[in-house]
């Protein structure tokens, strides 16, 4: 074991070392992860990563599905994602996207030979490997004589790349596959998404009876994708097709854009010595006990016990994603940590379910329409920022300013405000925020902060962006205060807080409405040696 990749709904996910010295990454789901759905759906993302052979996917090492913890191991694929690429690049060049769109088909052509649909393709499930592109996040994969898990009702899958047909809840198909891939490369050819942002319903409808967002793609890109998009299962292009039309482009590895979109990986660790060399983890947390893994259950727990909580960056990022993570969950909930949850529409309470208002009662979720108004909003709030620069918002010390801009709902508050967050970097393990009007007074005013880790540190399923309860602001002069990492371990912050770690934090300040509805208040930051 030598440092922890991330986490999720699940369980933990770790960076390994086999004997023969083969790196690993391996989830070890959670021992009170007992729901029989839960074990059944691990259970065949097993099967399926056993039946799976294709240079195109993460190969299975082993798994332990005997006793609790349950783990799996697959190969560990160095690479940024693709939506990190594209998030820290832009939009990728013509000839590259055609090459990709190539190589994707061929992965996807050989895991449904093979009987297995992936039926969550998107950005964040394709690692750009230094020799090409590998399909990652098998968990709601499912083989042709595999029963469906999912209740009657319910579809998994990531909006904005899900199929029409499995919007429908009809049953997923070889060809739905192909739908995702167009809105994979539509994103990667134009760098936003395939239909659009917001409400999750909005982008649903948009997939049902909208055309997929190709402004500003390339015609021969364009072209393809469209074939790729159509609404009718039987009207898409095969894969087989799509090798045909995109053969003449050439391969993908010895593309120059696409080596500089790899970028220079950084070494991987040959043992628990050099991981404390390159500050994975700390002097002091490195013995495990046990020796190398096997399917004990004592070795499992003892090595998981023994190593530290450090998230890794850049390229050893969490790529082996978790049921939360940043894949389907199921009644098309989005990743976690993507726009659509951070925004709260995939859970429980902003579906209109049930939460705890911060007076400990139960209310409707930010979507109900139960709780009074100007009353105590729910723990779990919506935001309310459908445009991709909300989402892209970022501070920086270089000017100590967060851009891009973004249209605040209040003006007049957000001129007010004023924010307090380290300005020298900073070294302690926890940070306290604060935030004031210098005139305003405002009663039963309610606020929330979202704090968005180093753009290099964040992971493809565990982002490490979370939210606060709302809190109402104070009367008189004094500043509202949060305690980061502790106003920000709850169930519902989105994702797992992480450590400080070196680079420039972001803290985004939102007002919450008494239904739960969060708005844009203003923007701070603070950064980490």
């Amino acid at each position: 074991m030598l440092a922890r990749l991330g986490a999720g709904g699940m369980g933990q996910v770790y960076l390994g070392l086999t004997g023969g010295g083969r790196h690993i990454a391996l989830k070890v789901i959670r021992e009170d992860f007992e729901g029989p759905q839960a074990l059944a759906r691990f259970r065949r993302e097993v099967q399926t990563a056993e039946r799976v052979r294709s240079r195109s996917a993460a190969a299975m090492v082993s798994a332990g599905l005997d006793t609790p913890p349950y783990w799996l191991a697959t190969e560990y694929v160095p690479g940024p994602t693709l939506r990190q690429a594209v998030a820290e690049h832009g939009p990728i060049p013509p000839d590259t996207c055609l090459r990709l769109l190539g190589a994707l088909a061929t992965g996807l052509l050989e895991i449904h030979r093979q009987g297995v649909q992936h039926r969550d393709l998107k950005p964040g499930n394709v690692i750009l490997a230094p020799d090409g592109p590998r399909l990652i996040d098998f968990g709601i994969a499912r083989g042709e004589d595999q029963t469906q898990i999912t209740q009657t009702g319910v579809w998994n899958g990531t909006p904005g790349y899900v199929a029409p047909e499995v919007v429908r809840e009809q049953e997923p198909v070889p060809a739905s596959d192909v739908f995702s891939l167009a809105g994979t490369i539509a994103y990667a050819a134009t760098g936003r998404p395939p239909f659009g942002g917001g409400r999750i319903e909005a982008i649903l409808h948009r997939t049902l009876s909208g055309d997929i967002d190709l402004d500003g793609a390339d015609p021969r890109v364009a072209e393809l994708v469209a074939l790729c998009a159509a609404k009718d299962p039987a009207d898409r292009a095969t894969l087989e097709r799509l090798l045909q039309l995109t053969a003449p482009y050439g391969t993908l590895a010895t593309d120059p854009a696409y080596r500089r979109l790899v970028g220079v990986l950084p070494p991987l660790p040959s043992g628990v010595p050099e991981a404390v060399t390159l500050g994975l983890v700390p002097p002091g947390h490195t013995r495990v006990s046990g020796g190398l893994l096997s399917h004990s259950r004592a070795v499992i727990i003892s090595a998981v016990a023994a190593v530290v909580a450090v998230v890794l960056a850049g390229s050893l990022a969490a790529r082996f994603l978790m049921d939360g993570g940043d894949s389907g969950t199921g009644a098309g909930g989005p990743p976690s940590g993507s726009p659509e949850q951070r925004r709260g529409a995939s859970t429980p309470a902003a579906k209109g379910g049930t939460s705890t208002a911060p007076n400990g009662t139960g209310a409707t979720g930010a979507t109900g329409a139960t709780r009074s108004p100007g009353g105590p909003p729910p723990d779990v709030i919506l935001l309310k920022e459908p445009t991709d620069e909300f989402d892209a918002v970022r501070w920086t010390k270089a000017n100590f300013q967060c851009q891009p801009a973004v249209r605040p709902e209040d003006m007049r508050y957000s001129n007010d405000l004023q924010t307090s967050a380290p300005r020298q970097p900073y070294a302690a393990p926890t940070v306290d925020l604060s935030m004031r009007f210098k005139y305003a007074r405002p009663s039963g005013y309610y606020v929330a902060a979202e704090i968005r880790p180093p753009a290099e540190q964040q992971g493809n399923g565990v982002t490490g962006v979370v939210r606060s309860k709302p809190h109402l602001y104070p009367k008189g002069d004094g500043d509202l205060t949060l305690h980061y990492p502790a106003d920000f371990k709850w169930q519902g912050s989105g994702s797992e807080a992480y450590p400080l770690m070196k680079g420039d934090w972001t803290v985004i300040w939102l007002h919450v409405r008494s239904n739960g509805d969060a708005y844009y208040l203003g923007c701070d930051g603070f950064p980490v040696r």
